[in-house]
């Protein structure tokens, strides 16, 4: 291989210093700008790896549940907190996860994030009770949530032309989309044959490649964000500068520390992170305990205060963990909106249709197999999503998806266990995933086009946080509760969610999309021409949302 090709010949070309480490280290320091200046696509690779790696991971477990609750012997009320513990962390961190790549760099984030990641996948691998793995999870889910708003953020950092920023975000969704279904075959099969665990093993071996991929290609963003110089820190810096000598080493380095925290807005976070895993919590266990439950009511009213004082103190904050000002264009919070509509209809989708065609009989790989036209269309589709978008714009794309998706998701609602598979769940399976590729795909690009360079690791934070609370909290537990309710109040009395269940679902679905279509005609601002990737996202951000407060 062309690496260890020359680091051969630079041991060999000279001998009097072949062995010098510091010339090994110092062509490792140089290698990675000079493969992104032979092509920015290597960074893309290896970004999507990552996304493809931690989609493929939670999708993988979730089929291999049922052996786990088996091996275990696990309640099954409990056996949720594998996918939970994932989910809680991860939408949790999201925000410190995007403002600390913003702050120390998004290469040392990315780097941490996928190095915890891959060390508590061994974790779960080696785990031998279902406590520990949780916990595993729990931890996994942290590693993620470094990796993803740091890995979105190259993308718009060094893709910055519209044409070739929507590209590699049609590159990026379909990694993700494809690793998703991947994980369920892979998972499935894993599962039958060799063992849940292998699951992780297989996992880990991925990330073994694409840790040291990404020391070696990714170079650093230079997006560091200085605290703001006010007038009081110029006074006390000249006030310091004439009493340097005075000043002893344990205060200064006390007063790094203090410039540190203020910079990463340490109230902030105290009031955010509690506040958004309190917040998961009760969304993710209101169905099993009950919405008037004394642990949901004790859990959901303290997240609220703590986000509301959350809210205050970012509108307030010299340097806030989560910019106010991204949030001033309503488009820029309605497009937000879409996205988290976007992603509750997949996941609910995807859940409800996984467990309705296991009802019918399908085994776990059977399963599997016939969820393979979500990821043969995500491959096909988003990488030429980009084009699509510069042609027809940001509202008509929305429209669109919308459409697309409301069709698909009707056919849903026509399967039962008599009607053939390529009648209903094929073509909606295909129809679905395109309305919400478009609608996901174009949300994305809104809003990384909307922030500014040192923003990027925010923005990108708030847009997975919109989806995850979206989709695997706010939306798939709303939905459970619409089926619970129905199946409660209509169905055949045995408790298990049947025909009747899943079509209120569908239905439910079918109400989002149409919410989603009114607010993408009457609710996004276009200021006028609106084809181009470009106008796009000024279609929705607006000329002059597109630059923050600070860059003006």
């Amino acid at each position: 291989m062309p690496v260890f090709s020359r680091l051969g010949s630079l041991m060999l070309r000279e001998p009097s210093h072949s062995m010098s480490a510091a010339a090994v280290l110092k062509w490792l320091q140089e290698r990675p700008e000079k493969i992104r200046e032979r092509s920015p696509y290597f960074i893309l690779v290896v970004v999507c790896s990552a996304m493809f790696l931690d989609l493929a991971n939670l999708s993988a477990i979730t089929i291999a549940l049922p052996t786990i609750e088996k091996e275990f012997n696990v309640h099954v009320g409990d056996l949720q907190w594998v996918i939970s513990a994932y989910a809680l962390t991860f939408g949790a961190f999201l925000l410190l996860g995007g403002r600390g790549g913003d702050i120390f760099g998004h290469r040392s984030v990315l780097l941490f994030g996928m190095s915890l990641f891959a060390l508590f996948t061994l974790v779960s691998a080696l785990t031998q009770n279902f406590i520990d793995l949780v916990i595993a999870r729990a931890f996994q889910g942290i590693g993620a949530a470094f990796t993803v708003p740091s890995a979105q953020a190259y993308i718009a950092l060094f893709f910055s032309e519209p044409k070739a920023k929507a590209t590699a975000l049609g590159y990026w969704a379909a990694s993700g989309s494809v690793g998703f279904v991947v994980g369920l075959i892979l998972g499935g099969v894993l599962t039958d044959f060799v063992g849940w665990r292998w699951i992780f093993w297989i996992s880990l071996m991925i990330s073994a490649i694409v840790v040291p991929s990404a020391w070696l290609v990714l170079p650093p963003t230079d997006t560091k964000r200085e605290a703001p110089v006010t007038q009081t820190n110029t006074e006390e810096s000249n006030a310091e500068g004439s009493r340097t000598a005075e000043v002893s080493g344990l205060q200064k380095l006390s007063r790094s520390i203090l410039s540190r925290l203020i910079r990463f807005d340490v109230l902030g976070i105290g009031l955010g992170l509690p506040g958004i895993i309190l917040l998961n919590y009760a969304f993710s266990t209101a169905n099993s305990l009950g919405w008037g439950s004394g642990r949901i009511l004790g859990t959901l009213i303290p997240a609220v205060v703590l986000l509301v004082l959350f809210g205050f103190q970012e509108s307030r904050a010299t340097v806030s963990l989560l910019p106010s000002h991204l949030f001033r264009s309503l488009s820029f919070n309605l497009t937000l909106a879409l996205a988290a509509i976007s992603f509750a209809i997949r996941q609910g989708c995807t859940y409800f249709l996984t467990l309705q065609l296991q009802s019918y009989g399908a085994s776990p790989v059977h399963t599997s197999v016939l969820f393979l036209p979500l990821g043969v269309t995500a491959l096909l589709f988003f990488p030429v999503s980009g084009r699509i978008l510069g042609k027809i714009g940001a509202r008509n794309m929305f429209i669109l998806g919308h459409l697309l998706a409301l069709a698909g998701v009707l056919l849903f609602s026509f399967i039962t266990p008599s009607t053939s598979y390529f009648a209903f769940t094929f073509p909606g399976m295909i129809l679905y995933l395109l309305g919400i590729g478009c609608v996901y795909f174009t949300s994305n690009f809104v809003i990384v086009s909307a922030a500014s360079k040192s923003d990027q690791g925010a923005a990108a934070a708030v847009f997975n946080v919109a989806v995850q609370v979206g989709g695997s909290v706010l939306g798939l537990a709303i939905l459970t509760a619409v089926a619970q309710g129905i199946t409660e109040r209509y169905g055949d009395g045995t408790g298990k969610v049947g025909e009747i269940g899943y079509r209120a679902v569908y239905y439910s679905c079918v109400i989002l999309c149409a919410v989603g279509l009114l607010i993408s005609v009457f609710g996004i601002e276009v200021p006028g021409k609106n084809t181009g990737a470009q106008s796009a996202a000024q279609d929705v951000a607006g000329e002059h949302e597109m630059v923050p407060v600070e860059d003006r």
